[in-house]
């Protein structure tokens, strides 16, 4: 006998029938376990790439949202932004309408009073008054006449006291001026009935003097010089305006750029807004003097022709007696906030000083002096770095009550 392990197969011929049907179902067994085994697999196969695919659009899904996401937060941002947009443009645009509102209001008044100024000069019904001046004969209506608001002219002419004032037979009302000068307050008048801001006249060189005189006289507003600092001074001051601020140590003297008028009581004042001498000896000095200081003058307060009142030292001058020196107040210091007045009076040729409301004296010019004082320039003379003061020209007050040292309006 051979080994078993050498033996070979029985062919299948050899088989008895029995073996070779059972070889036959176990072969098909196995053959359908295969198929079996293969159709699994190839399932398993796709539900992987199912899964793998469904995750896949999960990922493409959350990505879309919060692609969505994102544009619908950077929208509401953008809305934010537009509403706050808009309401700045809507604040800004109530601003600007409520300002031109405003400005509109302004220019309708100003328009109603440019009425009511056309309708004084060229009213509906209107009188014509018959004027000689000095033998030059004028018919003016009477609202013309009385178109300068607060002047003697107008008080003259008005409706209430043309019953007081009555005319000669001619029917002439007769007045005894200077006639140039009146001449050109007439063409002045009838300018502005052509044009309310219509310019004054040129006044010769002549008359210049006369017409000063006639229009203080007469209060006529438009013919009257706004004062100011002379600009052209040698010193070192800084002017701002009427405000005058010392830079360097020692005396700046400067005056106004034209005198005081001469036809009627004139008051200046001055505003003492820094004085860090105040407490020293002199240091400020206010005044008048009979030219503009030049040369010397403008660095000393021993001025010819003047009269200076210097703080807490009193009156300096050579035009006045050493009584009227005397009986004006002494020891008045310029501190800042006080307010130093000036008044001069044509009549009395007088200066009269006035501190914080109530009057310090008075002193009158000498005799002999009053050639040398017929123009009066207001002076102001500072010393200490860092003093200022403010110059109000042509101010109103109550001067009777000052007579009583009580404060004036």
């Amino acid at each position: 006998l051979k080994p078993a392990a050498s033996r070979p197969p029985p062919s299948s011929a050899a088989l008895p029938r029995r073996a070779l049907g059972a070889r036959s179902a176990l072969g098909g067994a196995m053959a359908d376990k295969g198929l079996r085994r293969e159709g699994g697999l190839r399932a398993i196969e796709s539900d992987a790439q199912m899964e793998s695919s469904f995750r896949r659009l999960l990922a493409a899904i959350e990505a879309e949202r919060e692609e969505i996401r994102g544009s619908w937060q950077q929208l509401q941002e953008d809305r934010d932004g537009t509403a706050g947009a808009l309401e700045l443009m809507r604040q800004e645009t109530e601003e600007w309408c409520m300002a031109e509102k405003t400005k509109i209001d302004a220019e309708w008044k100003r328009l109603d009073r440019l009425s009511e100024k056309m309708a004084d000069i060229w009213p509906k019904s209107f009188e014509i008054v018959k004027i000689n001046c000095s033998g030059d004969v004028y018919e003016i209506p009477r609202g013309t006449l009385c178109s300068i608001e607060g002047s003697y002219l107008s008080e003259l002419f008005s409706v209430e006291n043309s019953k007081a004032i009555k005319p000669d037979t001619d029917g002439f009302y007769y007045l005894d001026i200077n006639k140039h000068c009146f001449a050109l307050v007439v063409e002045y008048l009838l300018n502005r009935r052509l044009r309310v801001d219509a310019p004054l006249p040129v006044v010769p060189k002549g008359q210049q003097q006369n017409m000063e005189l006639l229009a203080e006289a007469w209060n006529l507003r438009p013919f009257l010089r706004e004062n100011r600092m002379n600009p052209v001074n040698g010193t070192s001051l800084h002017i701002n305006g009427n405000v005058l601020t010392a830079t360097h140590p020692g005396w700046q003297v400067i005056s106004a750029l034209y005198p005081l008028p001469l036809a009627n009581p004139y008051y200046f004042e001055v505003t003492i807004l820094k004085n860090p001498a105040a407490g020293t000896s002199g240091g400020l000095a206010i005044g008048v003097m009979g030219h503009i200081p030049q040369g010397p003058e403008v660095h000393t307060i021993r001025l010819q022709s003047s009269v200076m009142y210097n703080s807490n030292n009193g009156v300096l001058s050579d035009v006045v007696s050493q009584a009227d020196i005397d009986n004006v107040q002494k020891g008045v210091v310029f501190t800042a906030g006080s307010k130093f007045g000036v008044r001069h009076d044509p009549m009395t040729k007088s200066l009269q000083f006035i501190f914080n409301g109530r009057s310090i004296g008075t002193a009158a010019f000498k005799e002999d002096c009053l050639d040398r004082m017929r123009e009066l320039f207001p002076v102001f003379a500072l010393y200490v770095p860092e003093q200022s003061i403010q110059v109000e020209f042509r101010v109103q007050k109550d001067f009777a009550a000052l007579q009583d040292g009580t404060a004036g309006g």
